[in-house]
């Protein structure tokens, strides 16, 4: 077994001379108390050709933080010498108790692995002596927040509430693989799919989105007799319920539910990725087709207009209102929306909140300028989109389930 970084917890000098020989470190960091610094100093001065050495002094070796605290600096130092934390080994074979605790319990949320130097020994006369007879071996131990997912679950959640559903996904695959447990394995596998299916969902390949999450669900559905598990699994099988029969209905023509779906999708961009352009870029396209929908009520479409379907007055009423001599065979949104309004009979409302949001839209890099578009543009676009699209019913099916750690 060898580390290129070890931090070992020293209480008598031979325990840094056995992680010398046994674990070949590059550098060997020591968190020792003042009662035996000077004794393992002089060793590591000793072996001053075998390793690079560095040292960290804890003021009371009977508070747990104190250690806590050592490590944390030693691992930054590590760090700021190019040191990935993979690389990086705690021995926590010597210190007091707390030395030990508090040690432990940083590398275990830091996700560096651990070792301790197993000293062989014999039972004789009624108490426990060293068995000079057999070496002393160096063990890993496990971490036990690796063992029930909790070490990552935290990088993984953040991921999946910032709508990196694939970033998510990876780092939920790494907890399956290392999570042991049966009901934490559906748990996380669960997990695993949800964040799959709704990165399908968010580039619009429904098919797929429909059977991860279909999967999702039959994981999230065991049935736990964990509480915590047992409550988010149904709040998350609660909500794919909902949104299967709302994708469902994306695929085929276009309908309220792809307006839906497309505003939902900006609001992620906006709200929980501060991607403001990509999202505006998508309200521009929710405005379209949302009129495109409306028209298409009358059976009207804007790639293709079929003037003959309108009666004469209400051609002549689109005329005049778009300052045209003739009738287009296409509408752009501009005169979609004025279609739109002459069948509706709606007035005209907000016309110069779209017009200024739109100037601000066509300047955007994702449009046609170079100008980046800020939180309160991006707000405000989302806030008048809201009210424009008019579908609270369909509205519950599309909004993605955010999570908590356990």
């Amino acid at each position: 077994m060898n580390s290129n970084a070890l931090i070992l917890l020293a209480s008598r000098p031979e325990s840094v001379e056995i992680a010398v020989q046994k674990l070949r470190p590059e550098t060997l960091s020591v968190i020792v108390s003042q009662e035996i610094l000077e004794a393992v100093v002089l060793k590591c001065s000793e072996l001053k050709g075998e390793a690079r050495f560095l040292y960290r002094v804890v003021g009371s070796p009977m508070e747990i933080g104190d250690s806590f605290s050592r490590f944390e600096h030693l691992l930054s130092e590590l760090e700021g010498m190019g040191y990935g934390r993979g690389e990086v080994l705690l021995d926590a074979t010597g210190g007091t108790t707390p030395m030990r605790l508090g040690a432990a319990l940083a590398a275990m949320t830091r996700g560096v692995g651990m070792v301790h130097q197993r000293v062989p020994q014999v039972y004789a006369d009624g108490r426990w002596e060293r068995d000079e007879s057999r070496e002393v071996e160096v063990a890993p131990m496990g971490n036990p927040l690796e063992a029930t997912g909790l070490l990552r679950e935290g990088q993984a959640v953040e991921l999946f509430n910032r709508r990196d559903y694939e970033a998510a996904a990876l780092v939920f695959g790494d907890i399956v693989g290392k999570v042991s447990g049966v009901e934490r394995e559906h748990y996380y596998r669960g997990l695993l799919l949800l964040s799959e299916g709704y990165a399908a969902w968010d580039v619009a390949d429904y098919g797929r989105a429909l059977g991860r999450l279909r999967e999702a669900r039959e994981e999230l559905g065991v049935g736990f007799s964990d509480v915590d598990l047992a409550e988010r699994a149904e709040a998350l099988g609660d909500r794919i319920t909902v949104h299967l029969p709302f994708l469902g209905s994306l695929r085929g023509r276009l309908s309220i539910e792809n307006v839906v779906d497309m505003l939902e999708n900006a609001r992620r961009r906006i709200v929980d990725q501060g991607r403001y352009d990509d999202g505006v870029a998508r309200l521009y396209r929710c405005v379209e087709m949302w009129h495109q929908w409306r028209l298409s009520q009358h059976s009207i479409s804007t790639e293709r207009v079929s003037w003959e379907k309108l009666d004469e007055g209400k051609r002549a009423r689109f005329l005049e209102q778009a300052g045209l001599s003739e009738l287009p065979g296409t509408l752009a949104l501009h005169h979609a929306r004025l279609l739109d309004r002459t069948l509706s009979g709606d007035v005209a409302e907000d016309d110069a909140v779209l017009r200024d949001l739109l100037q601000k839209r066509n300047r955007s890099i994702l449009a046609h300028g170079l100008e980046p578009i800020g939180e309160e543009a991006a707000l405000r676009f989302l806030e008048y989109v809201d009210r424009l699209v008019e579908a609270p019913k369909v509205g519950t099916g599309a909004g993605h389930a955010t999570l908590r750690r356990l």
